[in-house]
This record gives C-alpha cells, sequence and structure tokens, in this order.
C-alpha cells in the first residue's frame, strides 16, 4: 500500500491539465494587478518577488511531492475500504456537493489552525509580507505544506471524498488562492455580490492586515460562507486604510530567503511593533458584511 503515490495515473493527470490552467490565472491575475491595483505599493516587486519565488520553491516541492500523493493515497485507501460517503449511496450531484462542502470546510478550519501558536511559527513566513499581491499566493513555507498532510489528508479520508474530487478542488483551491492574494482592483459593483459568496482580493487584504481582529477573520479559501457561518466574516474595512504585514516584523531587509526559510525555529513575537505600539483602528460604522470601497 502506498501512501505517497507521487507518480499515480491521477497526479499526472492533474499535472497536465491543471498546471497549464493555473499558469493562465497566473497570468490574468498579474496582468490585473498592474494595471488596476488595489492598494498602493510599499515596496518594489523586485525585491519581493525574488525573495517570494525563492520561499515558493520547496514549498511547491513539499506540496506535489508530498501533500498531493499523501491526500490521493489517503483518500484512495478510504475508497479501497469503503469509509464514509462511500457507503452512502447518494446520488451523484448531491455527493459531490458534499465533497466539495467537505473539502473547503477543511480548507476553511485548517487556515484557523495555522493562526495558533504553534502552525504560526510556519505560517507567519507567509502573513510578513510587506505588501500583498500575486507573489504572496506563492510564498508559503514548505513546512506548512507538511504539516497539513494528517488534517487535510485524513478528514476527506475519514468522510469518503474521492481522488478525483479532491484533486479538482485543489486545483480551484490553488486558482481562488491567486485571485484573492491579488492586488488587483475590481470594479467595486463587481465584487460585491462576488464577495457575499466568494473570498475576494479586498475581503483578503483585510485578513493580512497589521490590526489584529482584522487578520482573525476572512479565513475562507473559496467560498466565504464559512466565515459567515463562524462570525469570522469581515469586509467594511476601506482598502487604502489596510497596511499588510504583521507588526512584529516591519524591517524589509531582513526578509531574505534564508531568514523566511529559517523563521519556524525563531521565536514568536507579540502583536505589536517593535517600539511596543499594538496597531487599532476604530471601528466601523457599516456592518460586517459590507463591502467597503
Amino acid at each position: 500500500m502506498r501512501f505517497f503515490p507521487a507518480n499515480s495515473s491521477l497526479l499526472k493527470q492533474f499535472d497536465r491539465w491543471a498546471t497549464p490552467a493555473l499558469a493562465v490565472v497566473a497570468l490574468a491575475v498579474f496582468v490585473g494587478e498592474t494595471m488596476r491595483p488595489l492598494r498602493r505599493r510599499t515596496r518594489p516587486r523586485t525585491e519581493r518577488w525574488p525573495r517570494n519565488v525563492g520561499v515558493s520553491v520547496p514549498s511547491l516541492v513539499g506540496m506535489r511531492l508530498g501533500l498531493l500523493p499523501a491526500m490521493v493515497g489517503l483518500t484512495q485507501m478510504a475508497a479501497r475500504r469503503r469509509w464514509g460517503l462511500h457507503r452512502l449511496g447518494w446520488p451523484e450531484p448531491v455527493r459531490l456537493l458534499a465533497e466539495l462542502l467537505i473539502l473547503d470546510y477543511v480548507a476553511y478550519s485548517w487556515h484557523r489552525l495555522l493562526h495558533a501558536p504553534l502552525l504560526w511559527r510556519f505560517h507567519r513566513v507567509h502573513h510578513i509580507d510587506l505588501d500583498m499581491d500575486l507573489s504572496t499566493g506563492w510564498r508559503f513555507h514548505a513546512g506548512e505544506m507538511l504539516a497539513s498532510i494528517p488534517y487535510r489528508g485524513g478528514v476527506p479520508m475519514v468522510l469518503g471524498v474521492r481522488p478525483g474530487v479532491l484533486l479538482a478542488y485543489e486545483a480551484v483551491f490553488e486558482a481562488c488562492t491567486a485571485f484573492h492574494h491579488s492586488n488587483t482592483r475590481l470594479p467595486i459593483m463587481v465584487e460585491r455580490p462576488l464577495a457575499a459568496w466568494l473570498i475576494t482580493p479586498r475581503a483578503h487584504g483585510i485578513h493580512h492586515s497589521v490590526v489584529h481582529r482584522e487578520t482573525q477573520s476572512n479565513f475562507g479559501v473559496v467560498l466565504s460562507l464559512w466565515d459567515r457561518l463562524h462570525h469570522t466574516l469581515r469586509l467594511n474595512v476601506p482598502q487604502q486604510q489596510v497596511e499588510i504585514g504583521v507588526p512584529a516584523y516591519p524591517d524589509a531587509d531582513r526578509q531574505t530567503v534564508r531568514h523566511l526559510l529559517a523563521m519556524p525555529t525563531n521565536p514568536l513575537h507579540p502583536w505589536a511593533r517593535p517600539s511596543g505600539t499594538v496597531p487599532e483602528r476604530p471601528l466601523p460604522t457599516a456592518p460586517l458584511d459590507e463591502l467597503a470601497e
């Protein structure tokens, strides 16, 4: 029994169709954020992009050779043993909807776990970026990818999600990650109805704010449904008031690839600037779920 079938036919199919599709999404996002930027850039792309790509390389290797094979292997085992949904005989549309909702809730709940102290050691590598754009959506520590295997692979295994559905969702997951990390200014009349259902660039920009209560919101990856159900949705912060980053890490010069890769071994810092001040913002008067311009 192979738990890491890195060369399975399913993964080879994923490589063939998902890789070019995600490349097209990335190109579209890059063009969009270049032509219509949402937030003012504080650091040059020439400084941030080489660092973010440098961190992303081992992360992508960890995802393709560790996370994805493990998720496929575990869900294949569940199919052989007829666990969870495999036993229920639901009609195909109902089962597919259930599987997609399970996978999206797993993504939401895993993201919340990443903000707990142990996993924050890895996830802060992503959050301390001083701007947010497409490259931030690639900037995850490889340790975070490997640490996610028991949860992101184990829950779908126990609940009986099919491997093919899991990989299809993973492609959507990656496309949405590129989209909502982008610095693209969508017309507000387009983004408002989108934000009722999906995590959008304005919504995720709030999640990357230096204000702690704003970072503890908008954990969704694809759907905003789970944030609504768990009261973690916050849309009412204007983007030009959002400062991206983590207050304890304001020094761009220290965000080298070497430092970022070693960061999980470094001590955790309080949510405060080096001066000891804590970023705050008066509570907006608009409803939490009203998307601000």
